[in-house]
């Protein structure tokens, strides 16, 4: 009913706000990605750590993996995750994840 109202839609809404208001506008996409961060975070880090663990093979890895990228798309530039389902691959997986934490957490979210 609002866009009616308004006879905007939220692609010309967001283009019209990076002119005239470019930096309400990267606040808000900054925002936006801390809320999703923190909202993701404590899962990701739940599921990270299953993941990693020594006996686990096959479907699970596979599952836990996908988990994994699934969470992972509400956040900017997420990293590419290694497809093997070795022990070494999830330990590579893991620091790839933690690096890339660190890495948002200082540059983007601070």
């Amino acid at each position: 009913m609002w866009k009616e109202i308004l006879k905007i839609d939220m692609e010309e809404a967001r283009r019209l706000g990076d002119k005239y208001a470019p930096e309400d506008m990267e606040e808000a996409r900054i925002e936006e990605i801390r809320a999703n961060f923190t909202k993701v975070k404590p899962t990701i880090l739940r599921t990270l750590e299953a993941y990693t663990l020594p006996d686990l093979e096959g479907m699970d890895s596979r599952h836990l993996r996908s988990t994994l990228v699934n969470l992972m798309r509400a956040l900017p530039l997420a990293p590419r995750l290694h497809g093997s389902h070795t022990l070494r691959a999830r330990m590579q997986n893991k620091e790839i994840i933690e690096e890339y934490f660190d890495a948002l957490e200082n540059n983007i979210l601070r």
